[in-house]
């Protein structure tokens, strides 16, 4: 068969030659729903022996991939730790036995499932991942249950490169314990656990479409990567010493940035750069912490709202603002205020039908409505910054105009000395008329955060979900990084820092760019701080600036990725 070529996605760089090995897990559990009242009580203990088997699991594998992979990976599995040990997800299995007769493996699959669709639903696409976790969790119990073994497949018998529909994070170590080259998947994203633990483990891993993956038959020989974003398949032999070359080079840097563990990002020329964490959970905490990054730069707060069966009172709202802030204690933390709208209402507040609710009632919109719950939100992360000692930062979400900073500013100004709290209140510009507007805040914002996946998505007008149009949806856009830069310039000439909240800053080239549009901040997966750390010790600020003055003359997307993408390759960086 001649060589040909799939185009794919990276969820972990690097290059990866060899056999394919179709991976297909245990099938579902079989519904049932009829156990009599007699035999509940036993299903339950079997459910209650499944929860202790898998929480020591859990502790084991944490201990485990700290040994080999450090403290940042670890917290993967005990985030998974914290998720089963929930009394919330334990109960609502325990009430399908108990109330419904469901087996304990039928109400485990159904609670998890449910939690996993309910992730998939939010607009977020770093919470949309934290369905595999659910899923994974789901799996460990049954697995623990009886319903399932461990697979044959987990271990493969000659090195080979998986192909598989997915992977959850507790699969991804387990095959990386013995002869895995490569990761093929048909979903999953680069925020997921498991590709953050296939680019920890330097494993190379890309998602391509299911009807390419079910070409691949095991056996077949093929190349991850070779170039950016591709599989070749059935590769000649000039491609195969290509290809070797590029994994040693490539096992060369991952020693590198094993290297660069607690040194600051600074420039060759002194330029200093904030690498900050985005959240979205307390689950994602311990792997926050393990990080160490420079503080949390976008900390997503409505995922208390969403997991709650009414509107959080303002004790448990500061319960939960003082454990983040812990989190990284004496370092920055940005709130985003609650970000709700028509694409994802919250379950107990009836909310209108809009028939584009990503330009509807959503972000400030909501809250200026909805006063109560602002000043709550507001007076709980004060409360939560005066039991810390620690100012904090809020921002604002879905700024157009300098009267709604004026609003949420007039009801810190009132609030600090009621509370004993201190706050920076802060604009995300995800609006074009925010970005070229931020002059007229001055006085009104402290900060600027560019919330890139939405002002990308207005900018282009292009539905950044959109599979139809999705290739249209790029941050790489020259005017998207226009936008941004304009943005930058007027923040620093009316004295508000400036930072980016958005996945761009997780991607190389992105993070290239980014440094050289001049942010103060980039906020990021806590996975990706070591290579962008790396980059930025890399060069001058000079070489990011000179960058991104050639990227904006360009005339698309895909030749300022090009363009940056050469910069880093040239200097050893990919």
């Amino acid at each position: 068969m001649a060589m040909y070529k799939i185009a794919a996605v990276t969820l972990s760089d690097g290059t990866a030659l060899g056999s394919v090995l179709n991976y297909r897990p245990a099938a579902a559990v079989e519904e049932r729903k009829d156990i009599p009242q007699e035999e509940r009580a036993f299903e339950k203990k079997r459910l209650e022996k499944a929860v202790e088997a898998s929480l020591k699991e859990l502790e084991q594998l944490a201990d485990e991939v700290r040994k080999t992979l450090g403290d940042d990976k670890a917290a993967i599995f005990e985030c998974h730790h914290v998720i089963l040990e929930d009394e919330d997800f334990q109960n609502d299995m325990y009430a399908l036995i108990d109330g419904s007769g469901y087996t304990a493996s039928y109400a485990v699959q159904v609670v998890a499932e449910k939690n996993a669709i309910e992730m998939e639903e939010l607009e977020d696409s770093y919470l949309r991942e934290r369905a595999a976790d659910f899923r994974d969790i789901g799996q460990r119990l049954i697995s623990c249950l009886g319903r399932t073994e461990e697979d044959s497949a987990v271990f493969p018998p000659a090195p080979a490169v998986v192909v598989a529909d997915t992977l959850s994070p507790g699969e991804t170590v387990r095959f990386c314990k013995k002869n895995l080259l490569g990761f093929i998947v048909n979903k999953g994203g680069r925020n997921s656990h498991a590709a953050i633990l296939a680019r920890s483990i330097g494993v190379p891993a890309v998602v391509i479409p299911e009807n390419m993956s079910s070409l691949l038959k095991d056996g077949m020989r093929v190349v991850l990567n070779m170039e950016n974003d591709s599989v070749v398949v059935d590769p000649d032999e000039e491609t195969c010493r290509a290809a070797e070359k590029l994994e040693k080079k490539q096992a060369e840097r991952r020693e590198r940035l094993a290297l660069l563990e607690g040194k600051p990002a600074v420039t060759t020329d002194g330029r200093r750069f904030g690498l900050y964490a985005n959240a979205g959970s307390i689950r994602d905490l311990p792997l926050v912490a393990a990080a160490n990054p420079d503080g949390i730069g976008l900390y997503r707060t409505e995922f208390l709202f969403m997991e709650q069966d009414s509107l959080p009172n303002e004790e448990i709202q500061t319960t939960y603002y003082e454990k983040i802030i812990n989190t990284v204690p004496g370092k920055p933390v940005i709130f985003r205020l609650l970000d709700i709208g028509g694409d994802k209402p919250l379950p107990y507040m009836p909310h209108p039908a809009e028939k584009n609710p990503f330009l509807g009632w959503r972000g400030i919109r909501f809250l200026l409505d909805n006063p109560d719950i602002l000043r709550t939100q507001i007076r709980s992360m004060l409360l939560a910054s005066a039991a810390t000692g620690t100012a904090v930062r809020i921002m604002v979400p879905m700024v157009a105009c300098p009267s709604e900073m004026e609003a949420v500013k007039k009801i810190i100004d009132e609030e600090m000395p009621r509370t004993g709290g201190k706050a920076v209140p802060g604009m995300m510009v995800e609006t074009p008329a925010a970005a070229v507007t931020v002059s007229a805040f001055r006085g009104v914002s402290g900060f600027i955060s560019i919330g890139s996946n939405d002002l990308t998505q207005y900018t282009i007008a292009v539905d950044r979900e959109s599979g139809r149009l999705g290739n249209l949806y790029s941050e790489f856009h020259p005017g998207v990084l226009g936008l941004m830069k304009k943005a930058v310039t007027d923040a620093r000439g009316a004295g508000m820092e400036t930072g980016i909240c958005g996945e761009f800053a997780s991607r190389p080239e992105g993070a290239a760019l980014l440094a050289g549009i001049g942010f103060d901040e980039l906020s990021m997966s806590p996975a990706a701080i070591p290579s962008v750390k790396e980059i930025i010790r890399t060069c001058s600020e000079k070489d990011f600036s000179e960058l991104v003055d050639r990227a904006l003359v360009l005339p698309s997307a895909e030749a300022v990725r090009g363009e940056a993408h050469d910069f880093l390759e040239a200097r050893r960086l990919l």
